[in-house]
């Protein structure tokens, strides 16, 4: 069962400057007055803020920088910035392993949406996806996270680090050329979720100094780190009410799961930024568009996601999304992502 005392909050100063690096690096460029947009780095550049700080002077960087600002941004973060966790990573004996130690303990850099490495029989994926509820930032923290990944990826196995490609949820600003460039791979639009695509057998390339001693001195290093923090084995209230499923229950049944009474979720919801209609329908729309590349029926899916029948399923996403199912299945046909 979860517990509200076990989920990260908006309003907790856990982000160091690292996620930070590359706006700043780029405020600093165009001179943005970055000290306004991010004061408490201008005061002490140790300083940890919260997600509710960060959340203006992102959104201002984003306004100034354009819609292309996550790659640019993303591109000019390097490996050596994250400390005790970038020690472990190197020591590491494989690509794979050293990806999954930093995926561990991304929080102590300060990851600000939720990356995972999703494994399949021959090709695997880096997937991220929204550590809250931010429909205005969620495709710049995206783009900005993953660029930063391949950065490290890269940085590990001495530069050469082939991908299958990228899917993005939204279109890039200025097109794709500047993604293929930094990606060196097809990058195609219109996605559920925004992810990357890795070979296994590149996956698991030999890095060059593999240590187990050090591994081991890093992860005992990370976790106290993470304890420090108050952080250690938390999750943010949208990756917990993900993984309830939410959509399919009451507001009593999920506070019941939580924990709480339904009052004070509602209490949490709202100093989180939003409500349990806003998540559920959130919820609903993903899982709706991932069923929709399966072969299953409008009916079926219908019922998956908790409506009586598919006229309303129907007309629920056309809301969601501004189209029928049937026109987003065509879409995933048009840009090869079925």
């Amino acid at each position: 069962m979860s517990s509200i005392s076990a989920l990260l909050s908006v309003q907790d100063a856990v982000f160091p400057a690292h996620p930070f690096s590359g706006v700043l690096a780029i405020a600093r460029e165009q001179d943005w007055r970055w000290q306004e947009m991010f004061p408490a780095f201008a005061d002490h550049h140790d300083n940890r803020i919260s997600y509710a700080q960060a959340r203006e002077g992102l959104l201002q960087a984003r306004y100034r920088g354009g819609a292309d600002l996550g790659l640019q941004s993303g591109a000019r973060k390097a490996l050596p910035q994250l400390g005790q966790m970038a020690a472990g990573m190197r020591a590491q004996p494989t690509l794979a392993e050293a990806l999954q130690f930093g995926l561990d303990y991304q929080l102590i850099a300060g990851s600000m949406v939720h990356l995972q490495l999703q494994a399949g029989p021959q090709q695997s994926a880096l997937l991220a996806s929204p550590l809250f509820d931010d429909a205005e930032l969620q495709d710049f923290l995206e783009v900005d996270h993953l660029v930063t990944a391949i950065n490290a990826a890269r940085q590990l196995c001495g530069g050469s680090f082939p991908l299958v490609r990228v899917e993005l949820r939204s279109p890039p600003g200025a097109g794709l050329t500047a993604y293929q460039q930094f990606f060196a791979c097809p990058v195609i639009t219109g996605a559920d979720v925004s992810r990357i695509v890795i070979d296994n057998q590149v996956l698991q390339m030999a890095l060059p100094e593999p240590d187990a001693a050090l591994v081991d001195a890093s992860r005992d290093a990370c976790q106290a780190e993470l304890s420090a923090l108050g952080v250690l084995g938390r999750q943010s209230l949208l990756c917990a009410l993900t993984a309830l499923q939410c959509e399919l229950l009451s507001v009593a049944e999920t506070a019941s799961a939580l924990g709480t009474s339904e009052r004070s979720l509602h209490r949490l919801l709202a100093r989180e930024g939003t409500s349990y209609f806003q998540i559920t329908e959130h919820i609903r729309t993903g899982r709706a568009r991932q069923l929709l590349q399966t072969g299953l029926s409008l009916e079926r899916i219908a019922e998956e996601l908790g409506y009586s029948d598919s006229r309303s399923f129907r007309r629920a996403f056309r809301r969601w999304t501004t189209q029928t199912p049937a026109e987003f299945r065509r879409s995933l046909a048009t840009t090869g992502l079925r």
